[in-house]
């Protein structure tokens, strides 16, 4: 009884300091409400005194701190670099708001009615990363017409973009392939120029056939890899460009091998010989044309290696030709192969990221990460590892297409989401059509081409069931805003 009654007692007198703190938390709260959290007067001027953060991108939450602001939100305009942020709440001497996109000018500035008040010192805005459409267009229904030869902004849908490639001579040529499984949707390359902000139609795959993907001779002439049923069909043809470098019209188009099931080829980048992928033994082979000559490729290819159950990969050389990146589209890993410059071949492959048949999305390091039907993939300079003497400058992105993201693959085996599965707040999905801040706001929906400029440091994405070309860079400051900096 003894020791039950001093329990009782302990917990009364517990609840008893509660009970006094949670008093004079209230006291606290109601004493600050009075002194600042009045209404606004309009017989009194409003004063902005100061403000943080004062740097960040669009969407930071900023507090702005001064006089007679008032309580309510819905008569207080906030402009920050002469654009309009979100004012979220306001407690008389201070409010709180979210900056708005490319607030490059800074100016902070509250209005309330006729009065008006700006902050002495200017938001210093940082360029955001983020995701736009550079074309593609659907309706409210999700139906598109599809234009052969149009304006970016009156293109219409684009269909199935699986692979898209720069002209390594002209950086503001890129060529498109739609490798649809559909016949009627699958037959032609699709040529935007950035610079005209045009979508052309290019040539034609032969009849039951899909172009799968493109890659560069030394040369510059345009090399593609093309799938085909057919023992005797036309699985890599050459382009030799016309005048002007015009490949939509190309002087010559050249049979280099002969075979069925190309699913993917690449020239090497130093030496020119050609690798190409064999569907039904998911193998990797080599034929140097230059040596034994076009379409003679039958008697003279050369096995590399074949990988088990990976029937359908593509290739993926880095800028060196030291090694190459195979990605199992439909088994969801990344192998490696380096190259024996002594031999002139690419050694057995090994597992870099993601596990054979394990689907998955996971933000994981080497065979722990999951990955969920990848596609197309790009070798990007990363200037750090350079300044740290890494042996290997480059990242390398890819799409990963049924998790709706690209992805960051590290030298090291590290994978990352770099952009995609945002807007948390709208629904429960990964997917959707969302532009804006790479991972914060932007969406995907089965993104399955990828293409770095790295003259503009843009990524080009091919947005399988939005129909679009998506388009990642770092946000640019309006030209009037140079120059009234420059000004100043």
């Amino acid at each position: 009884m003894k020791c039950k009654t001093m329990r009782h007692g302990i917990i009364g007198f517990q609840w008893m300091i509660l009970l006094l703190l949670f008093t004079i938390n209230i006291s606290s709260c109601k004493d600050d409400k009075d002194m600042s959290a009045v209404a606004h007067d309009p017989n009194q001027p409003i004063e902005v005194t100061d403000f943080t953060p004062k740097s960040g991108g669009g969407n930071t939450r900023m507090v702005i701190y001064g006089t007679n602001f008032g309580t309510d939100p819905s008569i207080i305009s906030v402009k920050i670099g002469g654009k309009e942020a979100i004012v979220v709440s306001s407690k008389g001497n201070s409010l709180y708001c979210l900056t708005p996109s490319l607030c490059f000018e800074g100016s902070v500035e509250v209005k309330i009615g006729e009065q008006s008040s700006k902050a002495q010192a200017k938001y210093e805005y940082e360029p955001q990363l983020v995701v736009s459409t550079l074309c593609g267009y659907l309706d409210e229904y999700g139906k598109g017409d599809i234009k052969s030869d149009a304006p970016f902004n009156d293109c219409g849908k684009i269909d199935y973009p699986s692979w898209l490639s720069f002209d390594p001579q002209d950086h503001t040529m890129l060529y498109l392939i739609q490798a649809n499984d559909d016949p009627n949707q699958r037959k032609t390359m699709r040529i935007l120029d950035l610079d005209k902000e045009w979508i052309s139609t290019g040539i034609s795959a032969d009849q039951g056939a899909r172009m799968r993907s493109i890659s560069w001779t030394p040369e510059g002439y345009m090399m593609i890899a093309c799938a085909k049923g057919d023992l005797k069909a036309k699985s890599n043809y050459l382009l030799i460009p016309g005048a002007d470098r015009n490949f939509k019209e190309p002087s010559q188009q050249i049979q280099v091998t002969t075979g069925k099931g190309c699913q993917s080829s690449m020239v090497h980048p130093i030496n020119g010989e050609l690798y190409y992928t064999h569907f039904d033994t998911g193998s990797l082979r080599r034929y140097d044309y230059k040596q034994f000559g076009y379409n003679n490729n039958e008697n003279n290819y050369e096995v590399m290696f074949s990988i088990k159950n990976s029937f359908e990969f593509t290739i993926n050389p880095h800028p060196s030709g030291d090694y190459i990146y195979l990605i199992g589209e439909e088994t969801h890993y990344i192998l490696r192969s380096n190259y024996d410059h002594d031999a002139k071949c690419y050694t057995t492959p090994y597992v870099v990221c993601g596990k054979s048949g394990e689907a998955g999305y996971k933000d994981l390091a080497g065979s722990n990460a999951r990955l969920n039907y990848p596609g197309q993939g790009a070798f990007v300079y990363n200037k750090k590892y350079e300044e740290e003497n890494k042996k290997d400058h480059y990242d390398f992105y890819f799409t990963d297409r049924k998790n709706h993201c690209i992805r960051k693959l590290t030298p090291e085996g590290m994978v990352t989401t770099f952009a995609g599965r945002g807007s948390k707040n709208l629904n429960a999905d990964a997917y959707g059509y969302v532009d804006g801040e790479v991972l914060q706001d932007a969406r995907f929906n089965y993104p399955y081409a990828l293409a770095y400029d790295k003259e503009t440091e843009t990524f080009y994405v091919g947005d399988v069931e939005n129909h679009r070309i998506r388009k990642i860079a770092w946000e640019q400051a309006p030209e009037e805003t140079e120059k009234e900096e420059i000004t100043e």
